[in-house]
């Protein structure tokens, strides 16, 4: 409902800006932009099991809205810590739980697309808004003032009467604020948003480069006697495949996201299942157009730094 008085606000001051000649028509596109995608995402959708009405956003419209919604959770934070009244399970814990949740809807269903079906104008904006989502995260999980609250109420748990689910929900809160960093010092928690910052643009990037050895290299062969073994539906999509990229007369087989690919197994030829699963086996080591090794050796150090600074061994112990 906020969000929609948002967007129904900012449309009402553009009709204003342009009977007046506000120098805010200079903004004009932005600002309708910001509206739109936050009135869209200001509730759940109607279609159903809630399911995003893909044609009704556009892919510039998820920057505006990850803002708006990050700006609304902000101002949901913010009314926590200046509560006036005594931290309870209410005011904190259930308020908390609560807020963000256009945000939630805006993240849910922008990457469920760049983990399934991205472009490149969705790569782009991935790149650009992670950073900022990830210290958006740690603006609310890292706040002393806030966790002062939750403390509170966790602290005073044994004289409360809960459900199970609230005593649980508490618990995860409180647990969660603790395992982000909590309990550090001041310059623990500022290299602790440091090191999310560096391996949200590093992890982003992996994940990209990933899906990009997947998704651009698929397997070429030059008959269908490489092929025996599979159904003729297999080989049809194969024969499909290779003439979209521009390779008729052949067959291609795309790569999944797995090293021992789908189609191994009936496969017959033995020198196509090796070339099928060397090229899955190697698509991100430098061997094809992609290398992930460097990454993979930066994320390691970075996950083992901040790992050290909650005083856990190795990143699986911290993260266990």
């Amino acid at each position: 409902m906020k969000a929609r008085i948002l967007a129904t606000t900012a449309i009402a001051a553009l009709s204003i800006a342009a009977a007046t000649g506000s120098p805010a028509m200079a903004q004009t596109s932005q600002t309708e932009e910001a509206a739109m995608a936050a009135a869209y995402f200001a509730n759940d959708s109607t279609l159903p099991f809630n399911t995003p009405d893909f044609d009704a956003i556009s892919e510039d419209a998820y920057v505006p809205a990850f803002e708006t919604g990050m700006a609304i959770q902000k101002g949901e934070i913010d009314r926590i810590i200046n509560n006036p009244e005594a931290p309870t399970f209410e005011n904190t814990i259930v308020a908390l739980e609560k807020s963000g949740r256009m945000l939630g809807r805006v993240a849910r269903v922008f990457f469920a697309l760049t983990g399934s079906n991205s472009t490149d104008r969705l790569d782009e904006i991935n790149t650009m808004i992670s950073p900022k989502l990830t210290a958006h995260g740690d603006s609310i999980t890292l706040n002393p003032e806030l966790f002062e609250r939750v403390k509170a109420v966790y602290d005073n748990r044994a004289s409360m009467t809960m459900t199970p689910e609230d005593a649980k929900l508490l618990e995860n809160t409180y647990d969660g604020m603790v395992q982000s960093g909590a309990l550090l010092t001041d310059s623990e928690r500022e290299r602790v948003k440091e090191i999310n910052s560096e391996l949200s643009t590093l992890t982003t990037e992996f994940s990209q480069l990933a899906r990009s050895a997947m998704n651009d290299n698929p397997v070429y062969f030059d008959s269908r006697e490489d092929l025996a073994g599979l159904s003729e539906s297999d080989i049809q999509s194969a024969a499909t495949l290779a003439e979209e990229n521009g390779q008729p007369g052949k067959f291609a087989v795309a790569l999944q996201n797995t090293t021992q690919q789908p189609l191994l197994p009936s496969m017959e030829n033995r020198a196509a299942r090796e070339k099928l699963f060397m090229a899955s086996y190697h698509r991100a080591d430098g061997q094809m157009d992609v290398d992930t090794r460097m990454l993979i050796a930066e994320i390691a150090e970075l996950r083992a730094q901040k790992a050290a600074l909650f005083g856990k061994p190795d990143w699986a112990t911290y993260a266990m």
